[in-house]
């Protein structure tokens, strides 16, 4: 483990460039400076998902067709909550930053929260524009990556990361690579070790012809589950998913009409050594998006086409594997989903969002909705400068 991980680290360091500009995340702090900076997200996330199973659409790995009931689907459900999280930052240096605080996730209904976690990093700037963050990350959605390779709902279930991170970001390229600790064992536990390996590059090229831009993402991520002193009854399981493709961006009447968009994405699957309980060694996927941006508001529409997709960290809407913890398999989907987004921001620290996503099945003839709200806020408080 001690030697995958240190081929990890360099492959991270080798890809990472010093390119001009600003790491992903910057907190306004000066050197001798430290702060208090409060993070809170309340959110409403209402999946409402009602399935129509027919048993001849459907197989089980290994067995024939079979009827099975609705919890072998993507169940509907809501997540509605907040997370907060105070944090003291503290620049002994311009290239150093310090961060110490918790993060505390609670459910509507719950009695107790759900996450209490300490928060405890230090960033490094190793040049002008790559920094390495070692400790808690600054959060999942900072990855930039694909709802179908990536849940955007980890937002609200799994915004707190530990591991370490070079990111490196300009008006043109953006580059994440980190390892995400999920799960810690002990020898003899019966658990498995879990973690996540990514990659998340964007290139944005400059205007062509005025009104014309163009990106070029490629992600990648290997999910880990294992672990040599642990005594679990599985295999070791290794999953691998890559994205890439195209979007090009029109400005509309130099944008007095907002920015329409058309993308490609071709999306490719594996497991290692090629033993999931599923049977899905391999698959892949196509996403053929539509946007469109006026102000505030978003609209999208995309048509999703797979063979045997499944990404771990993924949307499960859009794997053929319905539940990780389940056999049930549909090896081909096409769902084509509509999305409307609002985001508000009425001060430099606080965003509201909402949003609505459908999702039609085209061979169930299925309709699923998810509804998002979430108030955002971020701030950064100076409360003395220590002098060195």
């Amino acid at each position: 483990m001690t030697r995958f991980l240190a081929i990890i680290f360099i492959i991270l360091l080798s890809t990472s460039q010093d390119i001009i500009g600003q790491v992903s995340e910057v907190l306004e702090t000066q050197s001798g400076d430290l702060s208090l900076r409060i993070k809170s997200l309340t959110f409403i996330k209402d999946n409402e998902y009602f399935n129509n199973i027919k048993p001849l659409k459907f197989s089980l790995v290994s067995s024939p067709p079979v009827f099975v009931d609705k919890s072998q689907w993507v169940e509907g459900y809501t997540l509605i909550g907040f997370f907060f999280q105070p944090e003291l930052v503290y620049t002994p240096s311009g290239k150093v930053t310090i961060r110490a605080g918790t993060h505390l996730l609670k459910y509507a209904g719950e009695n107790n929260f759900s996450q209490a976690r300490p928060v405890l990093s230090a960033t490094v700037k190793l040049m002008e524009s790559t920094s390495l963050t070692v400790g808690s990350l600054s959060g999942s959605d900072r990855h930039l990556l694909f709802d179908p390779h990536f849940s955007s709902e980890r937002l609200y279930s799994d915004y707190s990361e530990y591991g370490f991170q070079v990111t490196s970001s300009t008006d043109h390229l953006f580059n994440d690579n980190w390892l995400s600790w999920e799960n810690y064992i002990n020898k003899g536990d019966s658990i498995r070790e879990v973690f996540t390996v990514g990659e998340s590059f964007k290139y944005t090229s400059s205007r062509v012809t005025d009104f014309l831009q163009f990106e070029v993402p490629v992600q990648v991520q290997f999910k880990h589950l294992g672990g040599q002193i642990s005594n679990f009854r599985e295999h070791v399981e290794t999953y691998f998913n890559v994205a890439t493709g195209i979007r090009v961006n029109i400005d509309l009447a130099n944008n007095r009409f907002g920015q329409a968009g058309i993308e490609y994405l071709q999306f490719l699957n594996g497991e290692f050594p090629k033993k999931p309980v599923s049977g899905i060694t391999h698959g892949n996927a196509s996403w053929y998006r539509l946007h469109y941006t006026y102000k505030a508001i978003y609209f999208g529409l995309y048509y999703w086409k797979s063979h045997k997709f499944f990404a771990p960290n993924g949307n499960s809407i859009y794997g053929s594997v319905i539940d990780v913890y389940s056999k049930f398999v549909i090896p081909d989907r096409k769902i084509i989903t509509s999305a409307l987004f609002v985001t508000l921001n009425p001060e430099s620290y606080i965003t509201l969002y909402s949003g609505i996503e459908s999702y039609y099945d085209v061979n169930q003839k299925r309709m699923d909705l998810a509804i998002t709200l979430h108030l955002n806020f971020d701030k950064l408080f100076r409360l003395a400068t220590i002098k060195n």
